[in-house]
């Protein structure tokens, strides 16, 4: 797990029961900006630990952003944060998009692109980790510093980066697997919406399933399905699995759209469920957090883009303005079930 750098006072605001931890928001938690100012320094060194914008920044910029696909709530609420800081800054930033739409071939084509029309940073959360080394090391070769976030990079493609700025994935599973291991019977069965490409989501996965060895309860998982990260294509999936295995007792989707879907096939299929499915997410996206207060849900491991959003663009700014950061910034997450999700609300993001 990637050590804890706090980065906004809704950390600060968490309180750990005896075997979960339990976000625990207040109205000051959600102001992401006065948290980031708050909790961010500069140590002796000129390093600076957390993240803030920097003083007396000047010019004009063009920073490229390339996120795993603009086709998710998510990605757009971490470019609010971008704008956030941009709006702060009080320089001239324009963000230029590569929606890849989860095609890490055509995300190192628009990398490319924007390289070639001259770019300032590139702010990526690849979607795949690994085959976007090459989009990277073009950058590298070019100049352009990167800021990788929510994705990591691993192994040797680290050194291409700045600074990688991530949930705490693997707890964001693990809060979720302790849920669902209090809650489950023993012999449960488990349906796993996967999205592997993806180094967040294995971390996700990964945590989940620590969760429920920890428990020491008996439980089976009876396919582990790539859904893509996608709503429709994990509706699909889940249709034909409640078929072949009509006594599920839990999905555990590695994001809330797989998980929104999940729940759709739940709602619209024909066959005779034997047992009520809790069904689990990860993002704390506004919809996913409608469905956990309605029932379809039963929670998801939470956390804030825009934070990482913000966190992102003024990495991006100290890059610029020769300053280093740290090379490892992890924002905590946290669970939302059905208990506490008013206090965190079903219009936006948390």
């Amino acid at each position: 797990m990637r050590k804890k750098l706090i980065s906004s006072l809704l950390a600060a605001t968490m309180v750990m029961a005896t075997v979960v931890s339990v976000g625990a928001a207040t109205e000051e938690a959600k102001d992401d900006t006065t948290a980031t100012e708050e909790a961010d320094t500069t140590d002796e060194s000129g390093e600076v630990v957390g993240i803030t914008i920097p003083e007396g920044l000047e010019g004009s910029y063009t920073i490229g952003y390339a996120p795993a696909t603009l086709n998710n709530a998510f990605w757009i609420a971490v470019k609010d944060g971008l704008q956030k800081a941009v709006d702060e800054s009080g320089v001239d930033v324009k963000i230029v998009d590569v929606d890849a739409g989860g095609d890490q071939a055509i995300m190192n084509d628009g990398i490319a692109n924007l390289i070639s029309s001259g770019i300032d940073a590139l702010i990526c959360a690849p979607a795949d980790s690994t085959a976007v080394v090459s989009a990277f090391e073009q950058c590298k070769e070019a100049g352009i510093p990167v800021i990788n976030f929510d994705t990591p990079v691993e192994g040797d493609a680290v050194d291409l980066v700045e600074t990688i700025i991530a949930s705490d994935n693997y707890n964001a599973g693990y809060v979720v697997g302790q849920d669902a291991a209090e809650k489950m019977e023993d012999g449960a069965k488990i349906l796993v919406l996967h999205s592997p490409r993806a180094s967040a989501c294995v971390d996700r996965l990964d945590g989940f399933i620590a969760a429920l060895d920890e428990s020491g309860k008996e439980y089976e998982i009876v396919n582990t399905l790539d859904g893509k990260g996608e709503q429709e294509t994990s509706l699909g999936l889940a249709s034909d699995a409640l078929v072949a295995d009509p006594d599920l007792s839990i999905i555990f989707a590695v994001n809330d759209p797989s998980a929104m879907g999940a729940a759709n096939a739940v709602q619209q299929t024909s066959v005779q469920l034997e047992k009520d499915i809790m069904i689990y997410g990860v993002d704390g996206n506004p919809d996913a957090k409608k469905m956990i207060k309605s029932g379809a849900m039963e929670g998801t491991g939470s956390q804030s883009p825009e934070t990482l959003g913000y966190d992102s663009m003024a990495a991006a700014f100290n890059v610029l303005s020769g300053n280093e950061v740290d090379k490892d910034i992890s924002v905590d997450t946290f669970l939302i079930t059905a208990d506490n999700v008013d206090q965190y609300g079903t219009d936006g993001w948390q």
